[in-house]
């Protein structure tokens, strides 16, 4: 397993699933159904940026595991984990991450 921190460019479907992504200049196909999660941001490195007064929920981020693939090479397959994190309401833009990459 490698640690990532890296933006990725993820395309979903109608539910919101994970179907695809850009990863260093290659594209990427989920293979198999992704499983959803919810975890706790680093809470001791941000809790001092958070507004106070916004709710318990502002620490949480949303987590995507996936198997997939380079489009150029199917038969490749990795495990992936992908942070993302929505819009909010002061206009910052929703986020994802790739954190891990399983070989």
């Amino acid at each position: 397993m490698r640690r990532m921190d890296e933006n990725v460019s993820v395309s979903i479907n109608r539910t919101g699933e994970p179907v695809g992504f850009l990863w260093r200049n290659s594209t990427y196909r989920v293979q198999t159904k992704p499983i959803r999660w919810f975890a706790h941001r680093d809470w001791w490195l941000e809790a001092a940026t958070v507004r106070r007064g916004v709710g318990a929920g502002v620490l949480e981020v949303e987590m995507w595991r996936m198997v997939a693939s380079k489009a150029e090479a199917p038969e490749q397959k990795t495990q992936f984990e992908i942070l993302h994190t929505a819009p909010s309401a002061d206009g910052s833009k929703a986020i994802w991450r790739l954190v891990k990459v399983y070989d």
